[in-house]
């Protein structure tokens, strides 16, 4: 799993995303010309119709015919653009920069938003570049099925792997003398689908449960716990309004949590005081609440910024801590999304079984006993004999 693909998760989940991780000043001036054309120097290459062959042009042009190249002013603008981008997400995303957890990371670094967070996500970004490492590359190389299941095997069995704490049966499968197709299949399901998810969530909830930078971060813990009751997709983001209503204050005399005061400091979240908001106003956000509730409407990345600042407001943090805070509440809406469409992978490969979509997330409890960043300390501390909960 790379970072680009986990993005691109997050912008088809929430298109209102894509400003976050390709701001529209970083974007490509050249509208849609190629990029790797002119740098990697491609037989082929239309920036405009000026500089292409006129109205009718294709991919496949004779060796005799002279090949048209990108005017000069192009490439100047190209490089300008280039070096603009330089060192941010989308540079990776705009011409296939490498698109390792390393350098993602490295990226990060230099972002003075994201800086604040990287030391108490340290464990968490060592899990995943580790995790990544392990994993034999092949330079696009052609590898035959044998020799790719072998080294498939050897580091999922290697006496540093985390997936020695996977669930037992798979690993038992893959000890099997299955076909080779089946078991690169479950290996594959291991690492994208089954364990891999699990584990690195048990491994973010720890960094974020010591973190004081992650102010009123929402336990995993309650994601989980919210998905074993009712195993469905809408379960995950209900915990996450019910997370925000209440550390906003929006509750009842009772303690429940009351959608209609939350639309009201929504609004308020626009630079109105709450005691002035228009009445129609709130009916008209309560209902658009209320639709989020059902999963009938999703809220945009403007609206969990609203949220945000009436925990502020309500909790009276300073400016300082009020920024400080912002970009972990955001991240914390991203895991939801990421969650729900986890899940929807899921459901699917347990054929909407409740009692198997149950037993898989109760091992994220099983991965926060283990320390997933730590040799493992044997088969009895959690890999392949321990007990299925």
């Amino acid at each position: 799993m790379s970072p680009w693909r986990l993005i691109a998760i997050l912008e088809k989940c929430d298109p209102s995303f894509q400003e976050l991780f390709y701001p529209a000043g970083l974007r490509c001036p050249l509208e849609k010309r190629i990029v790797r054309a002119i740098e990697e120097d491609w037989p082929v290459y239309f920036p405009t119709r000026k500089e292409c062959r006129g109205g009718s042009w294709s991919l496949s042009i004779p060796e005799s015919e002279p090949l048209y190249k990108p005017h000069p002013k192009t490439v100047e603008k190209l490089k300008q653009w280039k070096k603009g981008i330089e060192g941010t997400i989308a540079e990776g995303r705009a011409y296939g920069a490498d698109i390792s957890w390393s350098r993602f990371l490295l990226i990060c670094r230099r972002s003075h938003t994201v800086r604040v967070y990287l030391r108490d996500l340290q464990p968490f970004a060592d899990f995943l570049i580790r995790e990544e490492s392990m994993w034999p590359r092949y330079g696009g190389m052609a590898v035959d099925m044998d020799n790719y299941l072998k080294d498939q095997m050897a580091a999922m069995f290697a006496s540093k792997s985390p997936y020695l704490h996977s669930d037992p049966h798979r690993l038992r499968s893959l000890k099997s003398q299955n076909h080779s197709v089946a078991m690169i299949q479950l290996a594959g399901q291991m690492r994208q689908l089954f364990d891999y998810p699990l584990m690195a969530l048990a491994v973010l909830q720890r960094c974020a449960g010591e973190s004081k930078k992650l102010e009123f971060w929402l336990d995993l813990q309650n994601h989980i716990n919210a998905i074993l009751k009712a195993p469905v997709r809408l379960s995950f983001r209900k915990t996450w309004f019910e997370h925000a209503m209440q550390v906003s204050g929006a509750v009842k005399k009772t303690g429940m949590s009351c959608p209609r005061k939350w639309a009201r400091l929504l609004l308020a979240g626009k630079g109105m005081p709450p005691n002035e908001v228009d009445e129609s106003a709130v009916t008209e956000k309560a209902i658009e609440v209320s639709r989020w509730l059902k999963g009938e409407k999703q809220p945009s990345v403007e609206n969990i910024r609203r949220s945000w600042q009436a925990v502020v407001a309500a909790k009276q943090r300073t400016p300082r801590r009020s920024d400080s805070g912002s970009g972990g509440w955001i991240f914390s809406w991203m895991v939801t999304l990421l969650l729900e469409k986890h899940f929807e992978e899921i459901n699917a490969a347990f054929a909407d079984d409740p009692v198997k979509i149950r037993n898989y997330y109760r091992r994220f409890f099983h991965y926060q006993k283990v320390d997933l960043n730590k040799n493992p300390a044997g088969k009895g501390a959690g890999g392949h004999h321990t007990r299925q909960p």
